[in-house]
This record gives structure tokens, C-alpha cells and sequence, in this order.
């Protein structure tokens, strides 16, 4: 695509720059690729309702204000009429519902980078005023966090390994986020040897507690 797209006014396109990127849990009939400027990808966010729990949220990802950063992710358009968009749009306000803020942004692409491609698209966003806000940690603290969360999507870890490999797939260049992917994988590998070796070992005490 070159230039802006010719959008219709009745048309609404959702922003994704996390989960939304590879499991979008809508209909939609176009998907573009690109970025928005000003903003920067953060693990700030705690989940308690997909990624983690009450007593051991997880981490996931918002974006924050910065001059100088840009965000990769996917723009879908939605499928349907009013009442079938606003069906969607009410189906993402649950499923966002921890994020407590909207924003409308321009969208860029790689053949659009003089002027937005898209402009105004909707973007569900974590402030400092969620609920479950987190805030800033150690890159150690937040893999050890994501290592062993566990939610009713599923564990944390599979949240932040789907993500790398759809960014790595776009050969978008966040060597913070490859880092910290590389970091719970080490962490969770760690944990399956020690796990091993107590089965191992319990394996062994077994047959000798029988013969007692």
C-alpha cells in the first residue's frame, strides 16, 4: 500500500500491539501491517483475567508516551454492518475490559512513512490508572514474573513466546522484548531439570520403600 487509504466513515479498524497481532478473536476483512509513532511497547500491565491470576498476576503489554518511539503491530478492519461491528467492538471491550484506556491513532507502514496509511484507529491501552497496573521492573523480575504466571488463557509464557515470534516474523527490531523471551525460556528450562531430577529421585525411592 502507498499512501493513505481511502477509508469509508461507516469503517472501524482496530489497532493491535499485543495479543490482538496473532489471536484476534474477530472477523475482519482486511488486515494491514505497520506502526504508530510517539508510543513504546512496555510490560506494565498485570493480568488477572488471561495471562495470571489474583494472587500471581501475570505480565502483558500497554504502550506508553515517548517522543521518539515507534510501535509495530496489525490495523484490522472489522467484518459487517453497524450491528454486527458493534457486536466485535463489544465482544474487545471484554476482552480488553483491564484496559482502561482508548486512544484513536495514525497508523504507518514501511510504504507509508511520510503520511499515515490509516488515521484514527481505535487502540485499547493500560494507564497508570488501571487497576492492575504494574509499572516498571527489573528485566529479571518481569521474566521471573511471566515464568511462572498462569491464567485462564493459559500461562504467561506462551502470551510473550507468541508475540516474539509474530514480531520476529516481521523482522521488527525490539531487542528489549527478544531478550526477555530468551530470558524465560532459560528460566523455564531450568525449572523442568530441577523437575525432572525430584521425579527422578522419587522414582528411585519408591521401589526401595517397597521392599521395606
Amino acid at each position: 500500500m502507498r499512501g493513505r487509504l481511502q477509508r469509508d466513515p461507516e469503517e472501524v479498524w482496530i489497532f493491535g500491539f499485543g495479543s490482538i497481532i496473532y489471536k484476534q478473536g474477530f472477523d475482519y476483512q482486511r488486515r494491514i501491517d505497520g506502526y504508530i509513532r510517539g508510543w513504546r511497547r512496555v510490560w506494565y500491565q498485570g493480568s488477572t483475567d488471561h495471562r495470571g491470576t489474583e494472587k500471581l498476576p501475570g505480565r502483558t503489554v500497554t504502550v506508553i508516551p515517548d517522543s521518539e518511539g515507534t510501535v509495530w503491530g496489525s490495523a484490522f478492519l472489522l467484518t459487517g454492518d453497524s450491528k454486527e461491528q458493534k457486536k466485535h467492538l463489544e465482544d474487545l471491550e471484554h476482552r480488553e475490559k483491564q484496559y482502561d484506556g482508548r486512544e484513536y491513532l495514525d497508523v504507518y507502514t514501511s510504504d507509508s512513512d511520510s503520511e499515515p496509511a490509516l488515521c484514527n484507529v481505535l487502540t485499547f491501552v493500560a494507564t497508570s490508572k488501571s487497576v492492575n497496573w504494574l509499572g516498571p521492573a527489573s528485566l529479571e523480575s518481569v521474566a521471573q514474573q511471566i515464568a511462572a504466571a498462569i491464567g485462564p488463557s493459559g500461562p504467561n509464557h506462551e502470551y510473550l513466546d507468541l508475540l516474539a515470534k509474530a514480531l520476529w516474523k516481521a523482522k521488527v527490531k525490539e531487542p528489549e522484548l527478544y531478550e526477555l523471551h530468551e530470558r524465560v525460556q532459560q528460566i523455564r528450562k531450568a525449572l523442568d531439570q530441577a523437575l525432572s531430577s525430584i521425579n527422578a529421585e522419587q522414582e528411585l525411592v519408591q521401589p526401595e520403600a517397597a521392599t521395606q
